[in-house]
């Protein structure tokens, strides 16, 4: 068996001490400093499948260190995306028929058609093309002709007024998922509650 070379052996340990840094470095920059040492194989694939890289031996780190910003930030968006698929996954299963009282959702339904009428013109077109007819508010905003933040900013304000108009005549009771669990009249209520 032969001893490695002294070049060999200094690259190895280079090699070793690099790896070590940019665990470091990686794991200051993540809410999971665990998952550092997966980045930073991620960024050694990445560094063996590049064939270009810098020709000057001075740019060799900083190279190295932009492939690792660049892993990192590609972690950051995978982690916010899977974020995002979770909480959309939950608002889901919280409109499915197992979470709400059909009898309440059908009541509900019968107080918001009354309380939709009282609103001005604009606050109706603007909850029922976003609301019921399922349009982005960008599409609405294109068909109203108005800018996106003048429809996100109608249509919040339409939502509001219609939630004055029902909790001033209706009592909504809703489970810990949001579901709606009762509907009951809280006075006056011009849709029979």
């Amino acid at each position: 068996m032969t001893t490695p070379t002294r070049p060999a052996a200094d690259a190895a340990a280079a090699s070793v001490q690099l790896r070590t840094r940019l665990v470091a470095f990686v794991a200051a920059r993540i809410d999971r400093p665990a998952d550092a040492e997966d980045i930073v194989q991620e960024v050694l694939v990445r560094i063996s499948r590049s064939a270009a890289g810098p020709r000057e031996a001075g740019r060799l780190e900083a190279w190295v260190y932009q492939i690792t910003r660049n892993a990192i930030i590609d972690h950051h968006r995978a982690a916010a995306a899977a974020g995002r698929a979770h909480a959309r996954a939950a608002f889901d299963r919280s409109l499915t028929a197992e979470t709400a009282d059909p009898g309440a959702l059908s009541a509900l339904a019968g107080c918001l058609a009354p309380m939709l009428e009282r609103l001005a013109e604009r606050d109706r077109q603007a909850i029922a093309l976003v609301d019921y007819e399922g349009l982005t508010q960008a599409e609405a905003a294109r068909r109203l002709g108005l800018s996106m933040p003048g429809m996100k900013s109608r249509v919040q304000r339409a939502r509001a007024r219609l939630r004055t108009l029902l909790t001033a005549c209706c009592r909504v009771e809703t489970d810990a998922r949001g579901g709606v669990r009762e509907v009951r009249p809280a006075g006056a209520c011009p849709c029979g509650g």
